[in-house]
């Protein structure tokens, strides 16, 4: 043991000259190890499993069961389909089949005239937010209003949080944002019946989710080394799906909007419990001149993992690194603007922003459309949620072999294959887009650079949240053809293709740590290339 030690020690005084960046020390420590093991499946998972049954909640708190007039004066001993047949006019559905009216009825006179009060179908639920309300007919819109409305809260949220976090570390960020999401969310439960109120406090709950999902995995893989990162974000994926999966299962057996809303959202109290146990990033610590408190966490590290580092060793590999910051070119501030400032960088955010905005667009917009399809809406979205868990296996190992961007290109035209596919018979895309949406995480991890990590991925999820309130509307447009929102869906998955595709490689590549880093990612990089050449092992100022 003290042999290997030596050793060790030895191999660390022979790289102090070369250290880089962080994955160098990871090199050392261990960036593969239990240590990594355990904030993955001892923290972070446990985090991530209890996200989507208060963030997905609203799918069912917000279903419109199918509905009809409410007219007076039906006899005891008449049915209520023989009802409707007499005082209900039918007209042609969006499949092209006829259905009976959801907003007029037969008057006196035999006229058709509009409804005042309606009657709901019950076999799913005993009451939605729209069914108690009458959120139908002329006011159908506030549906769609208030998941845009949320989603006008994620593109304010992604970008404010992810420049606070930059500035003051993922882990306070991660628990603000888990209060405001509770306190706003809890309270909104009791002003539905006042519709602005309603719509400003889902907008300000709709401020805190971007982070709900990106902080921990953010610190998971910036404490990770480059073979182990893509896992994370395949194993953090499967993890969501199996809380997705629980979700409808809550609202199959309470039935009620607002019991489904307050079970499912008093879990997340339960992530305050993680407090101590979830450790700041210490990437992010080194870029901000806090070494001594990412020295005790790779100290950590090491004795977790089983590896060796003397204090002393730490600190001049710390030092290498501070001093490699200090060579930056100072600026008075950092933020959005510098994503700008090169060209090349510039060039890969708008892309990676293109492509992560398609995929939430169309993965939002096929959650949306559970409710929609024919069938029982629980087994649908059951279905529909456990379809993600093999993609989440699936594009870890395609992502390790393949690299990130053409599994993400191939599994865009996959899935504008399916959509059109989906415009005439029944077919689900939704494999495909899981796959999708995982690598665009992953990608926004590993091309923004650290001082920048939150604040790249907070805009592209901005853009993503500003064109995601779109997806309501497309789902809406299905109230006039079925086949509309899969043939717009299909043209997404299209210009997806050609921005992932444009993506540089980050496969086998170390995060970057400065603006200079990321900016060389992409350099050199031929277009019809398969895999970039693996660079990992040589010094940056050689990639040219």
């Amino acid at each position: 043991m003290e042999k290997e030690f030596k050793d060790q020690k030895f191999e660390l005084l022979e790289k102090k000259k070369k250290f880089k960046d962080f994955d160098d020390i990871l090199e050392i420590v261990g960036g593969n190890g239990k240590y990594q093991k355990i904030i993955l499946f001892g923290v972070v998972t446990p985090l991530i499993i209890i996200c989507p049954l208060f963030v997905m909640n609203r799918i069912f708190i917000m279903s419109v069961p199918d509905h009809w007039c409410h007219v007076p004066g039906k006899p005891n001993e008449t049915s209520t389909e023989e009802w409707k047949n007499m005082t209900i006019p039918k007209i042609q559905g969006n499949t092209g089949s006829l259905r009976y009216s959801q907003c007029e009825m037969f008057g006196e006179n035999g006229t058709q005239v509009k409804c005042s009060q309606w009657e709901y179908d019950k076999t799913n639920y005993e009451n939605t937010l729209p069914s108690e309300f009458n959120w139908v007919c002329e006011n159908e819109h506030y549906t769609a209003d208030v998941f845009s409305i949320y989603g006008f809260g994620n593109v304010a949220g992604a970008i404010v949080f992810g420049i606070a976090a930059d500035k003051y570390g993922r882990k306070p960020l991660f628990f603000v944002s888990i209060f405001i999401f509770f306190l706003f969310t809890m309270i909104g439960f009791f002003t539905p019946q006042n519709i602005s109120a309603f719509l400003t406090l889902q907008f300000l709950a709709g401020l805190a989710f971007p982070f709900l999902f990106s902080s921990p995995c953010t610190i998971a893989a910036e404490v990770s080394g480059k073979d182990y990162r893509a896992w994370i974000y395949s194993v953090v994926w499967m993890v969501w799906v199996i809380g997705n999966s629980i979700l409808p299962l809550i609202a199959y057996v309470l039935r009620s909007w607002f019991v489904i809303g307050i079970v499912t959202t008093i879990p997340s109290l339960l992530l305050f419990f993680y407090f101590k146990i979830l450790q700041e990033s210490p990437r992010w610590l080194i870029s901000v001149g806090r070494t001594k408190e990412a020295g005790k966490i790779i100290q950590k590290i090491a004795r977790v993992n089983g590896r060796f580092i003397t204090p002393e060793d730490l600190a001049d590999a710390l030092q290498a690194l501070t001093e490699k910051e200090a060579e930056q070119p100072k600026k008075t501030s950092v933020g959005i603007w510098t994503l700008f400032m090169k060209k090349r960088l510039a060039l890969n955010t708008i892309l990676l922003c293109l492509a992560w905005s398609v995929n939430g667009l169309i993965y939002y917009g096929l959650t949306l459309n559970t409710t929609s399809m024919s069938g029982n809406e629980f087994f649908n979205y059951f279905i529909l949620s456990t379809i993600e868990l093999p993609a989440g296996w699936l594009a870890g190992v395609l992502v390790n072999k393949s690299g990130r961007r053409w599994t993400q290109a191939a599994f865009f035209v996959i899935s504008a294959l399916s959509f059109f596919v989906a415009s005439w018979f029944v077919f689900d895309p939704k494999f495909a887009v899981a796959i999708t949406s995982l690598v665009c995480y992953l990608q926004g991890t590993e091309i923004f650079p650290t001082n920048l990590r939150s604040t790249g991925s907070g805009l592209a999820s901005t853009v993503c949240s500003i064109i995601g309130t779109c997806g309501p509307y497309i789902i809406f447009l299905g109230r006039f053809h079925a086949a509309i929102p899969y043939i717009v869906l299909t043209g997404l998955a299209l210009v997806g293709t050609l921005s992932s595709a444009c993506l540089p490689e980050t496969l086998n590549q170390s995060l970057p740590e400065t603006v200079e880093d990321a900016n060389k990612f992409g350099k050199n990089h031929k277009f019809w290339s398969y895999l970039p050449e693996d660079m990992s092992n040589k010094p940056r100022a050689e990639k040219k």
